[in-house]
């Protein structure tokens, strides 16, 4: 009997994932990424759609607003399934056009988080596509801002009188370019270490044993970093395979006793992050970081967490990020507290986001405790297409340690790719009473991510399959976010209220930032 129910279980499955567009009162727990959810899209393009398809009209957060930009998601099922049962009467679909539908398929829907990937069963390859993405690369401020980064080096001091626009600067680094420039780069240190040491062992006249050995393993250990090293500047390897490679040539010529050349902790594929502090003429001050893992270094346990029995190289590293971002805080209280301070400008220019908790770091570091009130969060409460929870206030939380709230002028300076949680700062600095947001629109990535399976059941939306592992793979939030007027901001972004081009040109010719330099006019000037 139970062989009989399985089975039907089986073929009613089979079914729903070859059926018509009908919506279904069955949820397909994708989170368990049961294999019964993708059965036939492993061998059929059409039933990948349809897995697509179905996945999204259950999950997806944002359908009522697809609705108002004149989507209908039942045209899109109508229009693109014999496109996709056309590929399957063929048996040389190029991953180019498999990529192109997907494109066609995805492209009107407008959160910024979301991404597809289908499997094209010919070739064994994936192909993904984000949506806003595509969107984003159509802007007129696209290029300029495609890998920008905030650097200040024009701003530094060009002598030893101080002659420049920065006062005081510190920055520190734990992204794993950084970190592996510092092993190659330092003086006395890494590849000129080696170098040296291998010269001194070979003019040595009769070297003992332990010499003779040193010198064959240096060798050995310069030609494998000559080849690592090389990978890393072809962007051959992922970061993690970087990590990976690196720490076993740190363990395998541990012996050799190089300086700086030790393991790098794991945590830091994750939790890496660029912070820079510095304090401009007329008492502003700065703070640019390129993530939002503030938390991974600030919070005790968010530490313990990404970091756990951290080594002594590691417990530098993290110290380093902390006084940088202590420098500024107190930079910051110790002005306004003398009522010297000019203002802030928080820089979060080509930042992806992260933690909701780094809220209290940045801004909320200037704000009472209590927490501050944003937008408003909603969730999907059924698998109906348009089965949501009413929107309720989302506070986010701000520092709770003894601090003054800052009544100067607070700037937050962003562009098309600041996206997610440094949208969501930037839309706070609109509603902060002393906040004002410079620069260009953002990303336009609002909608919170949650991608642990264990909420599934109760959040009806979430992550559908297993990257580069199931037919289909969707990358989707499992809640939606609303500014302050209760409006949706996905495929569109957070307007500044200083709209600033930044100029390519003297960008290039001479490493100035107009963007920049328009917020320190605003805190000077007022205007």
């Amino acid at each position: 009997m139970k062989h009989k129910i399985f089975l039907w279980s089986t073929l009613l499955l089979v079914i729903m994932a070859t059926s018509c567009r009908e919506e279904s009162d069955v949820l397909q727990n994708y989170a368990a990424n049961d294999g019964l959810g993708f059965v036939g899209a492993d061998s059929s393009f059409a039933v990948k759609f349809k897995a697509l398809w179905r996945a999204l009209d259950q999950n997806y957060a944002l359908w009522d607003y697809e609705r108002d930009f004149g989507l209908d998601w039942d045209n899109v099922y109508d229009e693109f399934l014999p496109q996709y049962e056309a590929l399957d009467q063929r048996d040389d679909v190029t991953d180019k056009e498999l990529l192109d539908l997907l494109s066609k398929t995805v492209a009107p829907l407008h959160d910024g988080h979301f991404m597809a990937q289908m499997q094209n069963h010919q070739t064994g390859s994936f192909v993904s596509v984000s949506p806003s993405t595509l969107r984003v690369k159509q802007r007129p401020d696209y290029a300029v801002s495609k890998d920008f980064q905030p650097d200040l080096e024009y701003y530094y001091p060009e002598d030893e009188d101080g002659n420049g626009e920065i006062v005081e600067h510190l920055s520190a680094s734990t992204q794993l370019g950084s970190m592996l420039r510092e092993f190659l780069l330092t003086n006395n240190q890494g590849k000129l270490w080696i170098m040296k040491e291998i010269y001194r062992l070979e003019d040595l006249e009769t070297p003992n044993e332990l010499e003779q050995f040193k010198l064959k393993n240096l060798k050995q250990l310069n030609s494998e970093l000559d080849d690592f090293f090389s990978l890393v500047r072809q962007n051959s390897i992922s970061i993690q395979t970087a990590i990976r490679m690196f720490n076993e040539l740190a363990v395998k010529y541990a012996i050799l006793e190089v300086p700086g050349f030790n393991e790098i902790n794991s945590g830091f594929i994750n939790g890496g992050i660029k912070i820079e502090y510095a304090l401009f003429r007329n008492s502003i001050v700065y703070l640019t970081f390129d993530s939002f893992s503030l938390t991974a270094y600030l919070d005790e346990k968010g530490c313990a967490n990404l970091f756990p029995n951290p080594d002594t190289n590691t417990e530098k590293r993290i110290q380093k990020v902390r006084s940088v971002w202590e420098k500024w805080f107190n930079t910051v209280q110790d002005l306004h507290k003398k009522g010297q301070l000019k203002g802030v400008i928080v820089d979060i220019r080509g930042n992806g986001g992260g933690f909701l908790n780094d809220f209290q770091y940045v801004l909320g570091s200037m704000m009472p405790s209590g927490g501050f009130n944003v937008g408003s969060t909603r969730y999907k409460r059924g698998i109906g297409r348009y089965d949501y929870s009413p929107l309720s206030p989302f506070r986010f939380p701000t520092l709770e340690k003894t601090h003054e709230t800052i009544t100067e002028p607070v700037v937050v300076l962003a562009n098309c790719n600041s996206v997610s949680m440094a949208e969501m700062t930037s839309l706070a600095a609109k509603v902060m009473p002393n906040g004002t947001l410079i620069g260009k629109t953002t990303h336009g990535g609002l909608c919170g991510l949650n991608p642990d399976p264990e909420t599934y059941p109760y959040n009806y939306s979430g992550i559908v399959g297993v990257e580069y592992n199931t037919p289909i793979y969707l990358y989707l939030p499992s809640l939606a976010f609303a500014d302050h007027e209760g409006k949706f901001l996905e495929g569109v972004g957070v307007t500044p209220d200083i709209d600033v081009d930044l100029d390519a040109d003297l960008l290039e010719d001479d490493g100035r930032d107009t963007q920049l330099e328009r917020a320190i006019q605003f805190l000077n000037t007022g205007k």
